[in-house]
C-alpha cells in the first residue's frame, strides 16, 4: 500500500480539492483508492462524495471519518492507494503523518503570505525528522505566468542548505471552472473545459509519478 498525504498550515489552498482529484482519477483507472478525512472541522471530502453519490456521479470511493493522526494511518485496508486529507492547520500530529507516509504534498497558492506557511510548514518537518525527497511543493490558485514565475523564484530563495525544496512543474491555475465543479460535486478533473483537466491532470499524474516510482 502507498500512502501519500495533503498537508496545509492554512486553508483554501486547493488541499482537499487535489486529494479527492486524485482519488476519483486513480478510481477511474481501476486503483483501490481510499481517503482519511482528517479534517474534523469542515469534512470536505466526506460532505463532496455525499453529494457526489447522491448526484449519482461516478466513480466514487470509499472516506473513513477519523479523528486522529494514529486513527487516519491506521484506517486503511487493502487498498493500493491511502490518501490522507490532513487538517487546514498543520500540528503536531502532522509530523506524525509525513513520517509514515511516503510522499506529503503541500498545495500552496502564490501569495508570499502562503508560500512563507508552507516553507515554514516544510523547515518544521525536515527538523523532525522528515526526509526532504518526501516533500513536495504543488502551487495552486495561480493567477498568471507572471506570477507562477514570482513564486517560484521566491520560494528558490529559501534557505535549506544544498537543496532545494521539490516544486511540482505542473500548477493548478485559478479558474472558476474548478469552482464550479466542484460545487457540482464533480473534481477539479472533471470540469467542463478539457484544458483545465488537463492542467489537473498533469498535476495529479505528476505526483502519482512521483509517489509510485
Amino acid at each position: 500500500m502507498n500512502k501519500i498525504a495533503f498537508i496545509s498550515q492554512s486553508g483554501n489552498v486547493m488541499k482537499s480539492s487535489l486529494a479527492s482529484a486524485m482519488a476519483v482519477e486513480c478510481a477511474i483507472n481501476g486503483l483501490d483508492v481510499a481517503v482519511a478525512d482528517l479534517d474534523k472541522e469542515h469534512r470536505t471530502i466526506s460532505q463532496w462524495l455525499a453529494a457526489r453519490i447522491e448526484n449519482e456521479i461516478n466513480p466514487t470511493f470509499h472516506v473513513y471519518c477519523v479523528n486522529s493522526a494514529k486513527d487516519a494511518l491506521n484506517c486503511f485496508s487493502d487498498e493500493s492507494l491511502a490518501i490522507i486529507d490532513a487538517p487546514s492547520r498543520a500540528t503536531s500530529a502532522t509530523a506524525l503523518i509525513a513520517k509514515n507516509v511516503d510522499l506529503v504534498v503541500l498545495p500552496t497558492p502564490p501569495s508570499k503570505k502562503d508560500i512563507d506557511l508552507s516553507l515554514g510548514t516544510l523547515y518544521q518537518l525536515i527538523n523532525d525528522g522528515v526526509p526532504m525527497n518526501r516533500l513536495v511543493l504543488v502551487l495552486t490558485r495561480v493567477g498568471t505566468a507572471a506570477e507562477l514565475n514570482q513564486a517560484i523564484d521566491y520560494i528558490g530563495m529559501a534557505n535549506f542548505g544544498d537543496r532545494s525544496p521539490h516544486v511540482l512543474s505542473s500548477v493548478i491555475w485559478e479558474r472558476v471552472g474548478y469552482r464550479g465543479a466542484i460545487n457540482d460535486s464533480y473534481s477539479i478533473t472533471e470540469t467542463s473545459f478539457q484544458t483545465l483537466n488537463d492542467s489537473a491532470k498533469a498535476v495529479i499524474h505528476q505526483l502519482l509519478s512521483k509517489l509510485l516510482r
